[in-house]
């Protein structure tokens, strides 16, 4: 397949070597445009890309932040009319010739599908987009096929359904990866949970997701910041308070209920003042506020809601907490490592590629009240492990997980011969 319309020098990535670059349209597509980590994903490569002079169009269904962001930055965005996440036949039937005129148009080189949706919809619809090329340029007319690649940015199998959804979703997951030239998967676990499906291990690379710079906001005005128009707005607290944060959307698979539970816990074990605070928004905010009531922890744990520039308020924090249920490789760990922030995870998915248990953080299992308890009590009376952790983690991004690396691996990607 030839790849491009061109080729040019460019200076690339932070090392300033000088490699040549095929200039390509690329054709990024996701299902929803709210501001999650596949979201995010997209966002990083599209304007990375656009910086590296790649001609760079993303196509999404609705109007939500990740367009807002994109617009900001000078890359052409498209909307996907009726493209929703949940299953609506006569909508997807509509979706999938809405792509092949989508397809026709921009002609692009790669098209990059992202969330499992629009990956299947999207796989198929560029199989028979190239099927068309294949025939204008028998027959003299043209015609470029497109090198279809996609992302696994988590498996949909992996969370709480019967053992038929879980068959059906393995299965539309397994036909995305064969429609697919290459998927990336974003960590070894992800490649691990789809590399026992037939036929599908040589089509699986790995590419971790990387962070770039963060500006961080001072101590002070990032507690201002995440406090302000919350019930919290003019709540005093002690020097010695110990904040416990975390970026995480108000979902089961985040497993904020069980760090409440642990934390209602904590409180009756030490004498330390803590406060945790929880940065996102979502569909189990009243399922949590309810919670954290009838613990009593009504002035030890706050719903902040969703923060523009989360990343930056890290600074406002002391201890990271993500007790995520099922999780791939969360962007939310990568930026507290950025930010030097010791850090408590659950064992699953990619986070332990990320963490070493006890030397930059502490692994915990899922769904483990008493873990996240004597984790938190640990790092809490412990200050000198709490600096530790916070320089190893610190390195360990900035060293594996650079948005730099991610970047050219993902390049190179593209550039291979179908």
């Amino acid at each position: 397949m030839a790849l491009g319309r061109n080729l040019s020098m460019s200076l690339m990535f932070h090392d300033f070597v000088i490699v040549v670059v095929t200039n390509m349209k690329i054709l990024y597509l996701i299902t929803k445009s709210n501001f999650g980590g596949a979201q995010r994903y997209v966002f990083d490569l599209a304007t990375e890309m656009t910086k590296l002079e790649q001609d760079v169009v993303v196509a999404f269904g609705g109007e939500g932040v990740l367009a807002t962001k994109l617009k900001e930055m000078g890359v052409r965005t498209l909307g996907i009319p009726r493209l929703e996440r949940d299953v609506n036949i006569l909508a997807d039937f509509k979706t999938f010739f809405f792509l092949l005129d989508l397809y026709a148009a921009e002609q692009p080189d790669i098209i990059h599908l992202n969330s499992s949706k629009i990956g299947a919809l999207g796989a198929l619809a560029g199989r028979l987009y190239n099927v068309w090329t294949h025939i204008l340029h028998f027959l003299g007319k043209g015609g470029v096929p497109a090198r279809i690649i996609f992302t696994g940015h988590g498996w949909a199998f992996n969370e709480q359904r019967n053992d038929l959804e879980r068959f059906i979703i393995g299965s539309i997951h397994w036909l995305t990866i064969r429609l697919a030239h290459q998927t990336i998967a974003v960590s070894g676990k992800t490649r691990e949970q789809v590399g026992v499906l037939p036929f599908s291990w040589h089509k699986l690379t790995v590419i971790h997701n990387g962070v770039g710079n963060i500006t961080l906001l001072s101590r002070n005005d990032a507690q201002k910041r995440i406090l302000q128009n919350t019930p919290w707005g003019e709540k005093e607290f002690s020097p010695e308070t110990i904040f416990i944060g975390t970026l995480a959307e108000l979902h089961k698979n985040k497993g904020l209920n069980f760090a409440i539970e642990g934390l209602a816990q904590l409180k009756k074990q030490i004498v330390t003042p803590f406060v945790f605070i929880i940065l996102g928004e979502g569909e189990e905010r009243a399922a949590l506020q309810k919670q954290i009531t009838e613990a009593g922890l009504e002035e030890q744990v706050l719903l902040a809601g969703y923060k523009e520039g989360g990343a930056g308020l890290l600074s406002a924090f002391d201890i990271f907490l993500l007790p995520s249920v099922t999780e791939a490789f969360p962007y939310a760990i990568l930026e507290a490592g950025k930010a030097g922030l010791p850090t408590i995870a659950s064992n699953v998915g990619g986070i332990p590629e990320i963490i070493d248990d006890m030397q930059s953080g502490i692994l915990i299992h899922s769904r483990n009240a008493g873990e996240i308890t004597r984790a938190l009590k640990f790092l809490i009376e412990n200050p000198d492990r709490r600096k530790e952790f916070s320089d190893a983690i610190a390195h360990r991004i900035l060293d594996r997980f650079d948005l730099t690396q991610m970047t050219k691996e993902t390049l190179a990607l593209y550039e291979q011969k179908t």
